[in-house]
Parts: structure tokens; C-alpha cells; sequence
């Protein structure tokens, strides 16, 4: 037996080397300029330096700036508190029953008050009530009734019961413990705590700077800040997005109305949702303590913590945070049902819990449905038969215990189907177009997005790529991840759940490539259950060889990964630069929409943004549309909609676009024509819109000639150029320049409206 366990050990030992070779000889697939993983190595000392000790004399940046901050750690701690007391008061109310154990009950109760606070902004903000006051007493009165709760009758919990005992004895690892075996102290416990804590400040710290993604720039905080400045949460139907379940957005919302300013808010809300990642860490940890062993659920914690894609998808303000984090909540709650299940216990508020938490990831994104929902849901229903219920009566009992666990979904994410369904007759608008169609929608609008939001094959050879990206290549990854999680096979205690985690991974992966356009954040969502058994697989052995190899690889992952997110490969990371140089920094990237910042327009002065959807950063008030909305540009100039020729006739009369523009209060018209040609090149674009139209716009008096200052140019993508020129040349040659050995084009215009 030990012979095979020895064997066993070298197998292991021997993956392991092998997968963090091949690990590191990618080349970062996304990296500009073209940078290898042995690169980093190679340049880990100064890029760790240049971390820790910022110093610039270009740019302000250093410690000193830090207190920038303070308001919005003060913003992102009120709403916590709020969602602290938010939670804990529906766990009493729904009297589920937990553990002792603290870290459990804190985790699912964050989760069910921040789902709470999300959708009370959504109510508060529908009816017009958008108050800095109102949203301050509502989350002071949360807190403080939670408090006195807990002064008076305890905190909602009750003691282990002598099943539960049981069921910890048996796990295996009390008795390791009491033999030597299995180290909970010592070195490991402190230094994974010192670890985590620099990925956190790291992720607290980017969370806190202007936002650069376009996504989030078109939507995720565009959105909020439309409400925010119109004082109520209304339909957009120039941003379909807006249309989407808004629970992380609805946060970010909060945070501009308790700070009274959309773009120092909008930070603050970004700080909110940074807060997703220490949660998925500690129910990951959660799991991996009650299942496994505390080490298991330590280092799992680890290596979610450390893996880049975290750090990257908490510093942005992307939705899948939240879909993560409760993922991986709505599992931990279903897992808690079915164990307590297994001692003949009910279990009906924990599932309907564990509903609440997968309504909210739906309630986070679409996706949530086939990633949470669904399979959660098979699973819930299957309770009666994986617990082997004494009493139970097949299907019978299972239809009641999913009875619960489908109160929960309409709860948590019941009122966005229901405003959806009150605004454009759709629940799940725009999806489902041809089930419950939709107001504001139609047959080709629909189309359109379909085959954009829709995979392009389903070739085995592409399958077979995919699964090397999200394994190895992709840039975000950690080594640790698959590195280990197949080795949990090896673990001898609970090899059933292993098989069930490693089941719902192969699953999100295939539902990803199957059912979606696979980018590749879409996938993040997977990470915890991966992290949960990559922990498990790290303590599997406590031979020598196995603690050495495993340590190793650890700490030179760890260590690689804390370098790699300090570069600019894992996004903008001047942690403590000056917030208002980095506003204007960021700004500045886009030149035209600087210049027009600068330009001095008043509140009244509109600028309507043709084919420009990322609009966030404009302190001037724009009127906009995004490429899967009804071009407005079309619907005031187009003699008919659709009408795509390049005559005259396709146009209104010179004096009725005149007038529309007056009564508008446009002051200019932005033309982004390099987004417009990208648009052209993937998703499309209405013909419509086409240079003849501005020179008929400007002959005819309506517009006057573009301003030259504000002319913006692009040179020709060297992997794209002629792919761009046949578009361009197909489409509007005369915005095409050459320079010398430069090519390129008219990349954007700003045409005044004459009075």
C-alpha cells in the first residue's frame, strides 16, 4: 500500500512539473506588445519594485495621494454595512438554520443583502426616488437593526448539532489533526493571510481608478449614471443593455447617490464590487473547511485569490463578479441543504437560500440562468434521491423541495423580469424575441444580435483549442488552477463530491462553448469550483516529495501571478496615482471627447454621438445609441427608416433636421467613424450612415464644416490593414488618407450645428 502511494506521489509530482511547463511557455495571447510568461520571470525584480515604490516624474504618484480615497472607502463601507444588515435580517426572517461557524453565516448573508440592496435601489429609483438621505437612513436603520438584534436575542445561528459533529468527525481530518498528520498552524495560515492581503490591496487600489473598458464605459456605468442624472430609473432605449438585470450596477447606483456625483460615485461603486472577490474566497473556504479539512479551504482560498482573472475582473466594473461569486454562494447553500438532508433534517429554507442566491446571479447576468439556475436547480430536485430519504416519496418531495428553491429565483430576481415585462411586454428582454417579442424591438434587430451574442461553429477542432485556452493559454490564468484541481481525484475522503465539483466544471465550460460567443470572461464564472478542488488536490498527500512539489508550485505561482498583476497586461494599475490626473489621463485617450470636455458647453448643450456608444466619460450631456439599437441619427434624417440610398431623396428636408436639432438642443454632431467601420466589420452597421450623408447635411445648411482641431486620424491595423481598406473602400473611400509610408484614415469628426 505504501509502494502504491509512493507511486501515486511521483505521478503527481511528475503532472505537476509538466503542467507548469507548459504553463509558462505561452505567449500571452492578448498582450500588446507580443510578451511571454518567461519574459515576466525574467523582468519579476523591477516590476515588483516599480509596485512597491512608485515613483515618477512624469506623472503624480505616491502614498501621498492615498486620502483621494477616503470618501470612497467611506461610500463602499456604508453600503457593506447596509448589505451586512440587510442579510442577516432576511436570514432571520427565514429563519435558516446555520452553524456556529461565523464565516458561513457571514458569507450567504452578505450575498442575500447585497441581492436586497440592489433590488431596493431598483424600487427607490423607479419611483423617483433617487436621495442621498433616503438611501443613507435606509442603510443606517439596517445596520443598527441588525445590532440591536444581536444584543438582545444573539446573532441568528444555533449550535452544532450531534449530527453535524458526527459528520465533521467523519470527514477524517479531526483525526489527522490529533495524529500529526495535518498542520492547520505554523507558517501556513499567516503567510496565506499576508498574501491574500497584497492581492486585495491590489484589487481595492485598481478598483479605485477611472474606469477604462469599453463595456463598462458603454454600459455598466453608463447606465447608473443616466438614472443618476435623470433622477429615476426609467426604460433607455437607446442602450438595450440598460435592459439587462442590474444587481451590480444597481450598487454602483447607490454609491453615485450617496456620494451626490456620478464619476466619484461610480469609483466608489467599483470599490463595492471589488467586494465579490474576498467573498467568493471565503465560501470557497468555507466549503473547503466543513468538507475537506481547514488547510484545503485555506489554500483554495489562495489560489482564487491569487489567480489574475480575479484580480482582473474586480478592478473592473464588469457583472461577472457578482455571477461569480454567487455561483459558488448558491453551491455552498444547495450543499448545505443536501448534507443537512442526509441526516433526515428539513432543509427547505436553506434551499430556498440557496434560490435566492442563484436568482441573484441571474439577476447579476442572463448567463446566470444555464450556469447557476439550471443546474443547481437539476440538482435541488434530485435531493430526495441523493440523500436517500427514509420518507421520501420520489417525485413527490422532490417537486416540493425545488418548490422552494424556485420561491427564492422569483425573489431575487423576480421584480427585473417584472419591470422588463411592464416596459416592453418581454421578461427577459431582448432575449426570447420570438416568444414574447418585445416593444422597441423587431425581426432584424433581433437577428443581429443573435448572431453576434451567438457561436460562429461548433467545430471539434475549435473544442479542442477553446479547452487549451481556458486551461492554460488564456492570459489571466493561475498554474494552480488546473495545475492541481485534477489531482483531487487523489484525495481519499469524499471522492463523491469531487466527482460531483469536477461534473459542474466540465459542465460551465461546455454550456460556454455550446450556448454562448464565447469571450472569454464569460467562462471566469467556473474559477471558485476550480479553485475548491485545486485546493483539496494540494493537501491530498502529506509525503515529503508531495509537500515540497506542491509548496514550490505555490509559491512561484504565487509570486509570478502578484508580478503579472502589478503590469499593465491585467489592465490600469497606477494604484496611487492622482486621481484627477488619471481622470484626465484616461480621458485624454479618446482626443475628441477630451477636446469637447474642455470646450466649455453648457448643461443645455447636447452632442448627438454617432456610431460612439462609450460615452461615460463626457461631462457635456450626449445623445447616443449603441450598435444594437435604432440608429437616431437615421430616425431624424432618413426621408424613410431603412432607406439606405445615397440620394436625396433618402433624406428629410434640410429645414425639418434643422428643426429636430433645434429642438434637441444639439450643438454638434461626433462621428466615430473608426468605430463604425470595427461595427461594419463584426456585429454591422445601418448603411445609412455614410459620409455623403454629413457633406449633404453641410451643403444643405444644416451642419457646418467639420472642426479641424477636433479631427481625429488612425493609421490602418498592421494584422488588419487590408481587411480595414476593402471595408473602408467598399464604404467611404474618401475617409481614407496616405502619408508617406503612412496609411490610415479619418478616424472621427465633429460637425457644428448652425443656428
Amino acid at each position: 500500500m505504501k509502494a502504491f502511494h509512493n507511486g501515486l506521489v511521483s505521478l503527481a509530482v511528475a503532472w505537476l512539473i509538466g503542467y507548469g511547463l507548459f504553463f509558462y511557455s505561452f505567449t500571452l495571447p492578448n498582450s500588446v506588445p507580443r510578451t511571454s510568461r518567461g519574459q515576466i520571470w525574467m523582468e519579476m525584480p523591477d516590476i515588483l519594485a516599480l509596485s512597491a515604490l512608485p515613483t515618477s516624474d512624469e506623472k503624480p504618484t505616491g502614498w501621498k495621494y492615498l486620502p483621494q480615497r477616503f470618501d470612497l472607502l467611506a461610500v463602499a463601507m456604508a453600503i457593506w454595512a447596509g448589505a451586512w444588515g440587510a442579510g442577516n435580517l432576511t436570514l432571520r426572517l427565514i429563519k435558516a438554520e446555520f452553524s456556529v461557524v461565523s464565516f458561513e453565516r457571514f458569507v450567504l448573508a452578505m450575498g442575500v443583502g447585497l441581492s436586497a440592496l440592489s433590488l431596493l435601489t431598483l424600487g427607490f429609483g423607479m419611483a423617483g426616488l433617487l436621495s442621498q438621505w433616503l438611501f443613507g437612513a435606509t442603510l443606517v436603520l439596517l445596520f443598527a437593526g441588525e445590532v440591536i438584534l444581536r444584543r438582545t436575542s444573539g446573532p441568528a445561528s444555533r449550535e452544532i448539532s450531534p449530527e453535524e459533529s458526527a459528520r465533521e468527525q467523519s470527514t477524517g481530518w479531526r483525526q489527522r489533526l490529533a495524529q500529526g498528520r495535518l498542520t492547520t498552524g505554523g507558517f501556513l495560515t499567516p503567510a496565506c493571510l499576508l498574501v491574500m492581503a497584497l492581492f486585495l490591496l491590489a484589487m481595492l487600489l485598481g478598483a479605485m481608478l477611472p474606469p477604462t473598458d469599453f463595456d463598462v464605459k458603454e454600459y455598466h456605468l453608463q447606465g447608473p449614471k443616466e438614472f443618476f442624472q435623470q433622477g429615476r430609473i426609467t426604460m433607455l432605449p437607446h442602450n438595450v443593455y440598460t435592459s439587462f438585470p442590474f444587481l451590480t450596477e444597481m450598487l454602483s447606483l447607490m454609491a453615485m447617490v450617496l456620494r451626490d456625483d456620478w464619476f466619484r460615485g461610480a469609483l466608489a461603486g467599483k470599490a463595492v464590487l471589488m467586494g465579490f472577490a474576498p467573498l467568493s474566497a471565503l465560501t470557497v473556504y468555507c466549503a473547503g473547511r466543513r468538507w475537506f479539512s481547514p488547510p484545503a479551504g485555506l489554500l483554495a482560498a489562495l489560489i482564487l485569490l491569487s489567480t489574475p482573472w480575479t484580480y482582473r475582473i474586480s478592478i473592473i466594473a464588469y457583472a461577472e463578479g457578482g455571477l461569480t461569486f454567487y455561483l459558488i454562494a448558491s453551491l455552498f447553500a444547495v450543499l448545505l441543504g443536501i448534507e443537512r438532508s442526509s441526516y433526515g433534517k428539513p432543509a427547505q429554507r436553506l434551499f430556498l437560500l440557496a434560490g435566492l442566491m442563484a436568482g441573484s446571479a441571474m439577476a447579476c447576468k442572463y448567463p446566470g440562468v444555464l450556469q447557476v439556475v439550471i443546474p443547481l436547480g437539476v440538482v435541488v430536485a434530485a435531493t430526495p434521491f441523493l440523500a436517500k430519504w427514509e420518507h421520501s416519496n420520489g417525485m413527490q418531495s422532490a417537486l416540493r423541495t425545488a418548490s422552494f428553491y424556485v420561491v427564492g429565483i422569483v425573489i431575487a430576481v423576480g421584480p427585473w423580469l417584472l419591470k422588463n415585462s411592464m416596459e416592453t411586454g418581454n421578461p427577459v428582454y431582448p432575449l426570447m424575441y420570438s416568444i414574447f417579442g418585445g416593444a422597441d424591438w423587431n425581426p432584424e434587430m433581433n437577428e443581429k444580435w443573435k448572431a453576434a451574442h451567438s457561436p460562429d461553429n461548433h467545430d471539434l477542432g475549435d473544442l479542442a483549442e477553446k479547452l487549451v485556452d481556458v486551461t492554460a493559454k488564456s492570459d489571466w490564468l493561475s498554474p494552480l488552477l488546473f495545475g492541481l484541481a485534477p489531482l483531487a481525484f487523489l484525495a481519499r475522503d469524499r471522492r463523491r463530491l469531487c466527482v460531483g465539483l469536477w461534473c459542474y466544471v466540465v459542465f460551465l465550460f461546455l454550456a460556454w462553448w455550446i450556448f454562448t460567443h464565447r469571450i472569454d470572461r464569460f467562462w471566469v464564472p467556473l474559477i471558485p469550483v476550480v479553485a475548491l478542488l485545486a485546493g483539496i488536490a494540494a493537501v491530498w498527500s502529506t509525503h515529503w516529495l508531495w509537500k515540497l512539489a506542491c509548496t514550490t508550485a505555490v509559491a512561484a505561482a504565487v509570486l509570478f501571478n502578484l508580478t503579472f498583476i502589478t503590469t499593465p497586461f491585467c489592465g490600469y494599475n497606477e494604484y496611487l496615482v492622482d486621481l484627477d490626473h488619471a481622470r484626465e489621463t484616461i480621458t485624454s485617450a479618446d482626443q475628441t471627447l477630451a477636446a469637447l470636455n474642455r470646450s466649455g458647453l453648457s448643461d443645455a448643450d447636447f452632442v448627438l454621438c454617432v456610431g460612439q456608444a462609450d460615452v461615460f466619460d463626457a461631462t457635456f450631456p450626449v445623445i447616443y445609441n449603441t450598435v444594437f439599437d435604432n440608429s437616431i441619427f437615421e430616425e431624424w434624417c432618413a426621408n424613410s427608416p431603412g432607406d439606405t440610398s445615397h440620394s436625396d431623396s433618402g433624406m428629410r428636408p434640410a429645414e425639418e433636421i434643422r428643426r429636430k436639432f433645434s429642438e434637441a438642443d444639439v450643438k454638434y454632431v461626433l462621428v466615430n467613424w473608426q468605430e463604425i467601420l470595427r461595427y461594419r466589420m463584426t456585429y454591422g452597421y445601418t448603411d445609412f450612415v455614410t459620409p455623403q450623408r454629413f457633406r449633404w447635411l453641410v451643403e444643405n445648411g444644416v451642419l457646418g464644416e467639420p472642426v479641424n482641431e477636433l479631427q481625429r486620424y488612425s493609421e490602418f491595423s498592421p494584422d488588419s490593414m487590408e481587411s480595414q481598406r476593402e471595408a473602408l473602400a467598399a464604404w467611404a473611400p474618401e475617409l481614407e488618407f496616405a502619408s508617406g509610408d503612412r496609411r490610415g484614415y479619418i478616424a472621427s469628426q465633429v460637425f457644428p450645428v448652425l443656428p
